[in-house]
Parts: structure tokens; C-alpha cells; sequence
């Protein structure tokens, strides 16, 4: 019980530390927390806009008939285009990237 008490207490103080980071500078522990997991979850992520994607395609050829005839561009664009430039384009440990 005293090793969770303990576990919890580091946890907490390492999310306190980078919450009150007022410096926009990447240090390491930032680059670490990226690499080993914000971009593996951002890949899932892609991944299962991809199979959204593949799945509604039935409905977004109906959602393009009428004008202005962009519902499959902005539906790639919101389920595989932006979470692969998340996972892929952004610089390691940037987490403010908006391209």
C-alpha cells in the first residue's frame, strides 16, 4: 500500500513540474514523454480515423452530392491527414504544432 502511495506521489509531482513550466524551451523529459507516448497514441489514433474513414465512405459519397462537394477532402483532412502530420511533420517534443 505504501508503494502505490509513493508511486502516486512521484506521478503527481512530475505532472506538476511540467504544468507549471512557463518556458516554451523542449527539454528531455518533454522529447521522452513525445517519443514514448503522445506519437504512438497519435499513430493509433490514425489509424482508427482510417478505419472511420473506410467505414463511412458509403456515407460520405452521399454528403458529396450536394455543393460544395468537399466532404471526402475535409473528412480525410479531420481523420487521417492531421493526426498523421501530429504523428509524423511535428518536431520531437513540440506539442503546440498547428500547421
Amino acid at each position: 500500500m505504501k508503494l502505490i502511495q509513493v508511486f502516486c506521489l512521484v506521478i503527481a509531482m512530475l505532472f506538476s513540474n511540467m504544468a507549471s513550466a512557463e518556458t516554451q524551451a523542449i527539454d528531455g523529459y518533454d522529447v521522452l514523454a513525445d517519443v514514448g507516448v503522445v506519437r504512438p497514441l497519435s499513430f493509433v489514433g490514425m489509424m482508427v480515423g482510417t478505419a472511420v474513414f473506410v467505414a463511412l465512405l458509403p456515407g460520405t459519397a452521399l454528403a458529396t452530392i450536394p455543393a460544395p462537394h468537399k466532404a471526402f477532402e475535409l473528412m480525410a483532412d479531420t481523420l487521417i491527414i492531421n493526426p498523421a502530420k501530429y504523428t509524423f511533420a511535428r518536431p520531437a517534443g513540440d506539442f503546440d504544432y498547428n500547421e
